[in-house]
């Protein structure tokens, strides 16, 4: 039987935990590494419906993109996700900006998911951004239509032009300010999330497409992919996509 720790070592492997960014708290943040696996549970976000849905399927390890432990603890309560974790023997491993500038990480996989073909790193002075080429070309409107379809996001912001649109430049999460760079590299358009209002003048100003497709909308797209790698190296191991984890974001179109 696997180690909670080997699932670390194989993370550290694809992802290297010394990549991430400063400020970032990516690692091995609950538990005991040296308890061996049941079953994992593999979820963009650390919620306590999904330290309920790891506990209810028999999963004793929870492998998130997003922190569970981020900014500083200054008290540990019942309604701390990290204690709450730990009371029900869940063990926590978070994978953040490690595995956002990774190869086959967030932006790769948002690229795959938006069907781009041709993926380059965009020298962005982070490794973040990816960029592709559609099949077709499409115009802003029924690009933005295609994005919500493929990434299965509710409601998207974005800047017009009447530029059809064939090269598309990618970043998950919130990737606004370094549309600059999308611009140079090239790209018709830029897909990314959290968006700043300052930025979307900027934007408009420049006649360039952006579209603000949802933090996790752009950032799931590595769930599935991560959780295949994970079967394939431990195949004496259950993993399981998360059912519960869900865009927290609700929508609504007039």
């Amino acid at each position: 039987m696997s180690r909670i720790i080997d699932f670390y070592n194989f993370i550290d492997k694809i992802a290297p935990f010394e990549t991430q960014e400063s400020w970032d708290n990516s690692g091995f943040l609950v538990g005991d590494g040296n308890k061996t696996v049941s079953k994992v549970v593999v979820a963009l976000d650390v919620t306590e419906e999904v330290i309920e849905e790891a506990k209810e399927k028999g999963a004793n390890l929870v492998i998130s993109h997003h922190p569970v432990i981020f900014g500083a603890l200054k008290e540990i309560h019942p309604k701390n996700i990290a204690f709450i974790a730990a009371e029900k023997g869940i063990a926590v491993i978070s994978a953040h900006t490690c595995l956002d500038i990774a190869d086959g990480g967030v932006n790769d996989c948002l690229a795959n998911a938006l069907g781009l073909e041709n993926v380059v790193k965009v020298d962005d002075g982070e490794g973040l951004m990816r960029m592709g080429e559609l099949e077709k070309e499409l115009s802003c409107t029924d690009f933005v239509k295609y994005v919500a379809e493929k990434i299965n996001v509710g409601g998207i912001k974005f800047t017009s032009t009447d530029k059809m649109i064939k090269k598309v430049a990618v970043c998950g999460g919130s990737g606004g300010d370094l549309y600059p760079f999308a611009m140079n590299a090239g790209a018709d358009a830029y897909v990314t999330a959290n968006i700043k209002y300052n930025l979307f003048l900027d934007m408009r100003r420049d006649g360039f497409c952006v579209l603000d497709a949802g933090h996790f909308c752009t950032e799931n797209t590595v769930i599935k992919p991560l959780a295949e790698k994970l079967e394939k190296e431990f195949t004496d191991t259950e993993i399981i996509v998360s059912e519960v984890s869900k865009d927290p974001a609700c929508y609504w179109a007039k």
